[in-house]
């Protein structure tokens, strides 16, 4: 394994201290020479606009491999084309732990002072140009040193987040507001949205924080591990939804609950709102559901006892054990949900009036209600809405 200490990566020299290298750079000519040069170029213009991120993309491509820079307590803050396995190895080769390192082409840059570095830059490449490769890396590391500061690793930045949603869900408003400013969030009204995956071997925080990067929102996310909490300004849900559905068409196994939006101070609500949309996401299998699209009738449903269900559909049975063709249940639906207009109901079922009201007396009739009686009208609606939800 490479190394990047300055004891065994030296500065650029002339050729002729670096004799290893003269030769490869004699059969190549000026090309050798030319790769470096735009390479460093591209390195600088990526830290004077990308920062750290765009410092650690530009050299992934310029190596044709995957680049991870490790802060001092072990945790990937900064990484391009590395998958979780290569996150592994390179927190261990960062901290030189003594556990097996499946990938084998690993360098090792220190970023800052190689006796007490801010953190170590961890790349493996595909190039074939191992001098090459050092060289960039080594410039690379020097950018990130000017880029990077340690107090804004990832180890803080998600207490920092997570501060800031407990902020916002609390009832005092005036605090909630300077935070949510400082986020960049100034609207009047705000959405909780709660996303949960259904697979542990998704790392559902960095995924929701990619989506947010991807939308150019705040970073107001926070994790307890199995469930992520977000806020989100109104204007831009439908974007959130449209990502969250690409996500899962993409094979992302995430579900998402929106509540409603409410001011400062109120936020609690619409995380309440939240909680109930994410458990109707998952168990209807979307990726994103809206409370404010809800059906409270079909809420209401989910939320009784089987035995309350089975209660509450006891009135239907008689009428489905003598209506072996369904009309009567189909007919008497569509009365309720045209709130008993005879003339609506008999053109939405193409039969003539009389048809109707001799069908709906023969529910009358087996079933014991009556359609002039208000509360019998609801607890039949209620019945029909609990065997649909059945089926």
């Amino acid at each position: 394994m490479q190394n990047g200490s300055i004891d065994q990566v030296p500065a650029p020299h002339p050729a002729g201290d670096r004799a290893s290298d003269a030769a490869p750079r004699e059969q190549r000519g000026g090309r050798y020479d030319g790769q470096l040069v735009r390479g460093i170029t591209a390195l600088t213009h990526a830290a004077r606009t990308g920062q750290t991120a765009g410092i650690v993309t530009t050299l992934s491509k310029l190596i044709n491999g995957w680049a991870v820079v490790i802060d001092r307590y072990g945790t990937p803050i900064a990484s391009v084309g590395a998958s979780r396995i290569h996150h592994d190895d390179a927190v261990a080769a960062a901290l030189r732990l003594s556990r097996r390192i499946r990938v084998t082409n690993l360098g090792v840059y220190p970023v800052g002072h190689p006796l007490d570095p801010k953190a170590q830059l961890v790349i493996s490449d595909k190039l074939g140009s191992p001098g090459l490769v050092r060289e960039l890396a080594t410039q690379a590391t020097a950018l990130l040193d000017l880029t990077f500061s340690p107090q804004h690793s990832a180890r803080l930045d998600p207490v920092a987040r997570a501060d800031a949603i407990d902020v916002l869900l609390a009832r005092d408003e005036g605090i909630a507001r300077r935070v949510a400013a400082r986020w960049g969030l100034v609207g009047s009204e705000f959405s909780v949205a709660v996303i949960r995956s259904r697979s542990r071997s998704v790392v559902l925080e960095s995924k929701v924080l990619d989506w947010l990067d991807e939308l150019r929102l705040p970073h107001l996310a926070s994790s307890d591990g199995s469930t992520v909490i977000v806020v989100l300004d109104p204007a831009w849900l439908n974007a959130w939804a449209e990502r969250l559905e690409r996500a899962s068409r993409e094979g992302v196994p995430v579900r998402c609950g929106v509540g409603e939006p409410a001011a400062l101070g109120q936020l609690a609500g619409s995380r309440m709102q939240a909680e109930q949309a994410v458990e109707l996401a998952i168990a209807d299998d979307q990726p994103c559901v809206r409370f404010a699209d809800l059906d409270s009738v079909d809420m209401l449903l989910r939320h009784l006892t089987p035995i309350m269900v089975h209660a509450l559909k006891r009135p239907l049975d008689e009428l489905t054990a003598a209506d072996a063709s369904g009309d009567l249940l189909h007919s008497l639906r569509v009365f309720l949900a045209e709130n008993g207009s005879w003339e609506a109901s008999s053109s939405q079922l193409g039969i003539h009036r009389h048809t109707l009201r001799s069908r709906i007396q023969k529910v009358e009739d087996l079933t014991g209600m009556s359609m002039s009686n208000a509360e019998d009208r609801v607890q039949l609606w209620l019945a029909i809405r609990a065997s649909s939800l059945d089926s």
